[in-house]
């Protein structure tokens, strides 16, 4: 009997409503099951298990996306973290990956570029 393995589930957090409805609806259509955050605060105050892997922007109003992730990490949340950035800064890149990010990507966000990384980095040690 084959085993049927639950999809993956995906957190992203972004403040653009079109970036975060692309994402929803591209990763949902690859067979992912996509959770949406207009914000850092609003992930924060949502009491949900941890999901497969994080999507974060890093340029958003209020809590920035390695704020929220460094927060994250704090709580012992372990996952896979996506950073994606349309400052293409190197020092952005820099905090990122000492916030404990897993891969940083350049916006505008090519959908199947992320789909592709995501999926490397829920395979047993994948890197982006």
């Amino acid at each position: 009997m084959a085993s049927h393995l639950p999809k993956p589930s995906v957190y992203v957090v972004d403040d653009d409503d079109a970036v975060r409805d692309s994402l929803d609806l591209y990763l949902t259509l690859k067979g992912m099951n996509v959770t949406i955050f207009g914000s850092a605060q609003v992930l924060l105050d949502h009491d949900a298990g941890a999901p497969h892997i994080l999507v974060l922007d890093v340029n958003m109003p209020g809590m920035d996306g390695i704020m929220l992730l460094e927060i994250l990490r704090g709580r012992g949340h372990a996952e896979p973290a996506v950073l994606i950035t349309g400052l293409g800064d190197p020092e952005i890149r820099a905090r990122a990956e000492r916030a404990g990010a897993t891969a940083c990507l350049d916006k505008p966000i090519d959908p199947p570029v992320l789909f592709s990384a995501l999926t490397r980095l829920l395979m047993p040690g994948g890197q982006p």
